[in-house]
C-alpha cells in the first residue's frame, strides 16, 4: 500500500501542472519616427543610423576614453549593483533546490544501561546501539508553487541584471557629462582670465587718461567696477572646477583630489558632429535597461500569483530512509543490519479566514501595478529621449546665433576704439563695448558646454553604453 502511494505520489509530481496565470511579455506599437528630428531653424541633426554602442568615442578624446574604462571596472554603484546580482541568483538558487529531494546522512551510536528500579529484565545490563544511514525528503511539487517561485527568482535575477546595466550606462554618462563640464569651466576661466586682464588694461588707460582730465569720475568709477567685478567671477569659478572635479574621481571609485593634476592641463571642447545617428525610435524598448528591468519585475509579479494560487491546494511530501542498526559497529556493514522506512502525506490548509485568497489578490494587485509602472518606464524613456533631442537641437541653434552674436560684439569693441582714437566717443562706449562682448564669449562657452552635456544626455536616454563592458548575464 505505501510502496503503490509512492509511485502514485511520484507520478503525480512528474505531471503535475503549475496555477495561475502564464506570463507573456506586453506588445508595444509606437511608430519608428522621431516627432523632433530638426531645430527650430529647420536645421535636420540626427540620422535613423543605429547608434554606437561606444557613444563616447564621437568625442575622440583618450583621457575621457580613459576615465570611462576605469569607471566601468571601479564605481562604487556598480559594485552595489553587482552584489545584488549575485544576492537575487543566490535567492534564485534557494528556490531552484526546493525541486529536488533533500537527502541527508548520519551516523551516530548510543551506550545505555537498564534501570533495575523499573525492571528486573536485564537489570543494570550496558548495551551499545550503532546507526548509519540516509535520510531524504521531498515536496512533489503538484500544483506548481515551487516552479512558479523559481519563475519568479529567475525574473528578479532579469531585473537585477538589467539594474546593473541600467547603473552602467547612468554612470558612463555621468562620467562624460562631469568632464566636460569641467571642461567647459576651465575654459570659462582662461576667458575670465583674459577679459580681466583686457579690462586692466582698459582701466589704465582711462586712470590716466583722469589724471590728466581727459575724461570724468564717471568713466573712471565704470572702468574700474567693470573690472572688479569680472576679476571676482575667478574664485567662485575656480572653486566650481574643483568641486567637479572631486565628483568626476569619485565617479572613477578613486579619491575626491585624485584627478586634480590629472585634469591640470587645459583640452579645447569638442565641436558636436552635424548629425547624430540616434536609430529608429522603437530601439529604445530593446536598448533601455530600465525597461527592461520594469519588464522582468512584471514577470515576476505574474509567477508570484501563481505560487500564491498554488496555495489553495493541497501539498505532497514524501519521505524516507534507509541505513542499519548494530550493537557492534563492525556489523553495520552486515545485510541482516539494514532498515529503512517510507512515508508519505498529504498537508493542506483547511481554514485559514481567507488568509491564502487574500494574499492571492494582494499578488493580483501587485501585478496591476507592476503592468503601470512597465508602461510607465515606456512612455517616459520615450518622452525623455524626445525632449533630450529637442534640447539638443535647440542648443546647437541657441550656438550658432551665439557665436554670430560674439563675431558681431569684436566688432564693436574695435569700432568703438576706432571712433574713440578719431574724437567721435568717449571711452565709456569702449568699456560698454568690451563689457557685452565679455558676457557674450562667457554666453557662447556655457552653451558650447552645454551642446555637448546635452549629446551625452540623449546618448544616455537612447539607452546602451553598459554593452562595451561585459555585461553581467544569467547563468
Amino acid at each position: 500500500m505505501i510502496r503503490q502511494l509512492f509511485w502514485t505520489c511520484v507520478a503525480l509530481g512528474m505531471a503535475g501542472c503549475a496555477v495561475g496565470p502564464k506570463y507573456a511579455e506586453p506588445e508595444q506599437d509606437y511608430p519608428d519616427s522621431w516627432s523632433h528630428e530638426e531645430s527650430s531653424a529647420g536645421t535636420k541633426v540626427i540620422s535613423s543610423e543605429a547608434i554606437d554602442t561606444r557613444w563616447w568615442s564621437v568625442f575622440e578624446d583618450p583621457l575621457l576614453e580613459q576615465f570611462i574604462a576605469t569607471a566601468a571596472s571601479h564605481n562604487k554603484d556598480l559594485d552595489i549593483a553587482m552584489a545584488n546580482v549575485s544576492s537575487a541568483r543566490a535567492l534564485r538558487q534557494i528556490e531552484r533546490s526546493s525541486l529536488l529531494p533533500s537527502i541527508g546522512a548520519a551516523l551516530g551510536g548510543s551506550r545505555t544501561k537498564s534501570s533495575a528500579a523499573i525492571s528486573s529484565f536485564n537489570s543494570g545490563q550496558i548495551r551499545n546501539t550503532y546507526d548509519a544511514g540516509f535520510d531524504a525528503s521531498w515536496e512533489i511539487d503538484l500544483f506548481g508553487a515551487n516552479r512558479r517561485a523559481l519563475e519568479g527568482s529567475d525574473a528578479r535575477v532579469g531585473a537585477a541584471i538589467a539594474n546593473y546595466q541600467d547603473v552602467m550606462q547612468s554612470t558612463l554618462s555621468d562620467v562624460a557629462r562631469t568632464y566636460y563640464e569641467a571642461r567647459g569651466l576651465q575654459k570659462r576661466i582662461a576667458n575670465t582670465k583674459q577679459s580681466t586682464q583686457l579690462l586692466k588694461e582698459t582701466f589704465d588707460v582711462v586712470r590716466d587718461r583722469f589724471a590728466v582730465g581727459e575724461t570724468s569720475d564717471f568713466d573712471l568709477s565704470r572702468a574700474q567696477s567693470e573690472y572688479e567685478l569680472t576679476h571676482a567671477r575667478i574664485p567662485n569659478l575656480e572653486g566650481e572646477l574643483k568641486v567637479t572635479i572631486y565628483t568626476l574621481s569619485v565617479l572613477l571609485g578613486r579619491p575626491p583630489e585624485a584627478l586634480l593634476a590629472e585634469m591640470e592641463s587645459v583640452q579645447p571642447l569638442p565641436v558636436p558632429p552635424d548629425m547624430v545617428p540616434v536609430g529608429l525610435r522603437s530601439d529604445i524598448l530593446r536598448r533601455r535597461p530600465d525597461i527592461r528591468a520594469a519588464e522582468r519585475a512584471l514577470a515576476a509579479s505574474v509567477a508570484d500569483i501563481g505560487a500564491q494560487t498554488a496555495e489553495l491546494f493541497p501539498s505532497f511530501f514524501l519521505t524516507g530512509d534507509i541505513g542499519s542498526q548494530a550493537r557492534v559497529f563492525s556489523d553495520l556493514a552486515n545485510s541482516s543490519a539494514g532498515v529503512w522506512s517510507l512515508a508519505s502525506f498529504i498537508q493542506w490548509s483547511v481554514f485559514d479566514g481567507g488568509a491564502i485568497r487574500a494574499r492571492v489578490e494582494l499578488q493580483e494587485a501587485e501585478n496591476v501595478a507592476a503592468l503601470a509602472q512597465y508602461e510607465k518606464s515606456v512612455l517616459e524613456a520615450l518622452r525623455d529621449a524626445e525632449a533630450a533631442l529637442s534640447r539638443y537641437a535647440e542648443e546647437l541653434e541657441t550656438r550658432q546665433r551665439l557665436a554670430k552674436g560674439v563675431q558681431s560684439r569684436r566688432k564693436a569693441v574695435a569700432l568703438a576704439k576706432e571712433l574713440f582714437d578719431a574724437g567721435e566717443e568717449d571711452y565709456l562706449a569702449v568699456v560698454d563695448a568690451e563689457r557685452q562682448l565679455i558676457a557674450g564669449e562667457d554666453d557662447l562657452i556655457i552653451s558650447e558646454t552645454n551642446s555637448i552635456t546635452k549629446l551625452v544626455a540623449l546618448f544616455d536616454t537612447l539607452g546602451g553604453g553598459w554593452e562595451a563592458f561585459s555585461p553581467a548575464t544569467p547563468d
